[in-house]
């Protein structure tokens, strides 16, 4: 009887899903041959155990979580002892210039003076819009996105990616993650994009910064119909893990999904956060993305390869490329130079008219005023 039923059920999910009745994509802004191309990738692998890879900022989202994370904990000097290290975690060589005959070093002293400052300002009763006001709060908040912008030129962005997490150094991990949920609460919605210039009073340090993050409806769509045809699919990213669970896994803001698919950088354990990585562990940055692919997601999957593979950077290039047994890479288009690596496979798929191997698809949105960088 039980085998009767489960034979009935067998059926029932191929009468909803197979063939010609799966689920296709809302078509929403998808480019049409984009789309075309989606749907006939989940006709073709739908309930074959197959499974699809995402990068997580500027692909599944709208700008960057980390991003918006060291925007909010500016905005909110809300730290644990990053401050007591002077905001310099993760830089191996403070003694280095950082511009004008500033080092790293002197200008994360600064900081920590300027953020011991701001903090009695607000135990001796001032608002934080009041303490917005201050000039101390003015050049601190520049000389931020001045080291943080600096740090990229003169290190690269594997230690400015190392180092933005690492703000949550000192906070315990359900701590570290109420202060996420904070951030993407203060952060989220397609009306939050933005891009200010944050300058000091004496005009010595001035910066742009990008701030908001967004769920476009065409992502969430096709994590999900990935998902109800049989299709897993999973989160490779650059940014510090926790913090992309916290949205990621959010029924309501972001797609829901469990933990266990969701893959980012990890600090080695601890009862608090410490801006070291985990050397137990594939990082997913670069290469490491492929390593971590092969690591953690394939042996779920019979060691099979991706079907589709989704990213926005040159970061994402080598998952882009790796795989033999891919159906398709989608590009997100974010206006990344066309000689770049990222570019030229852009340009592959602008060639092949989104009919190939790659597919490219303009960003769902942007913030006005927008500069795109780097990315891995």
């Amino acid at each position: 009887m039980k085998r009767l039923v489960l034979l009935l059920g067998v059926l029932l999910l191929w009468g909803c899903y197979g063939g010609n009745s799966r689920e296709e994509l809302d078509a929403g802004r998808w480019d049409p041959a984009v789309r075309s191309a989606l749907n006939g990738l989940i006709a073709a692998q739908g309930g074959k155990d197959a499974y699809a890879v995402f990068d997580f900022d500027k692909t599944t989202i709208v700008h960057d979580i980390a991003q918006a994370l060291w925007v909010y904990q500016v905005e909110h000097l809300r730290y644990a002892d990053a401050p007591a290290h002077a905001f310099l975690d993760g830089i191996a060589e403070p003694s280095r210039e950082l511009r004008s005959g500033v080092t790293f070093r002197q200008a994360g002293q600064v900081l920590q003076e300027e953020y011991t400052q701001l903090r009695a300002l607000l135990s001796d009763g001032k608002t934080l819009a009041q303490v917005h006001e201050t000039e101390v709060y003015l050049d601190f908040r520049a000389r931020m996105a001045a080291l943080l912008s600096g740090m990229d030129e003169a290190f690269g962005s594997d230690v400015t990616y190392l180092w933005m997490p690492g703000l949550l150094a000192g906070y315990t991990e359900a701590e570290a993650r109420e202060v996420v949920k904070d951030a993407i609460a203060d952060q989220l919605g397609k009306e939050k994009l933005a891009v200010e210039q944050w300058a000091s009073p004496d005009g010595q340090w001035s910066e742009s910064v990008e701030r908001g993050i967004w769920f476009p409806p065409e992502t969430k769509d096709l994590y999900n119909k990935l998902s109800v045809n049989g299709i897993t699919p999973y989160v490779c990213s650059a940014s510090l893990e926790l913090i992309v669970e916290v949205l990621a896994c959010d029924p309501e803001l972001g797609v829901g999904l469990p933990p266990e698919q969701v893959f980012g950088l990890r600090f080695v354990p601890g009862e608090k956060l410490t801006a070291v990585f985990d050397p137990s562990y594939d990082q997913p940055m670069k290469t490491g993305k492929v390593a971590c692919i092969l690591a953690n997601m394939a042996p779920s999957h019979g060691n099979a390869e991706p079907v589709l593979v989704a990213g926005d950077s040159n970061g994402d290039v080598p998952m882009l490329s790796s795989f033999e047994g891919m159906r398709h890479g989608l590009i997100i288009d974010v206006n990344r130079p066309a000689e770049s690596a990222i570019g030229q496979l852009a340009t592959q798929a602008r060639t092949e008219n989104n009919k190939g191997r790659y597919l490219l698809q303009p960003a769902f949105a942007k913030a006005a005023g927008a500069v795109d960088g780097g990315g891995i």
